[in-house]
């Protein structure tokens, strides 16, 4: 599945609570073949109480935004 903004997704590789994709993370380093990085806010069953900025290489997409 593509992430996107509004997807619920999990962190991997510990997969502890489910987080809302906000949007693309902003970088002035990206550049091709660099993952990109994308702004996430937790829900009330993760571990952590804050979200942030979060490489794709480790977001595994639960279910897709419409």
């Amino acid at each position: 599945m593509k992430i996107k903004p509004g997807s619920l997704v999990q962190v991997l590789p510990a997969k502890v609570g489910y987080y809302i994709v906000l949007g693309r993370a902003e970088d002035p380093e990206n550049y091709v073949g660099r993952p990109a990085y994308w702004h996430l806010h937790p829900l009330p069953s993760a571990n952590f109480d804050y979200g942030g900025p979060m490489s794709e290489k480790f977001i595994e997409v639960v279910s897709e935004s419409r």
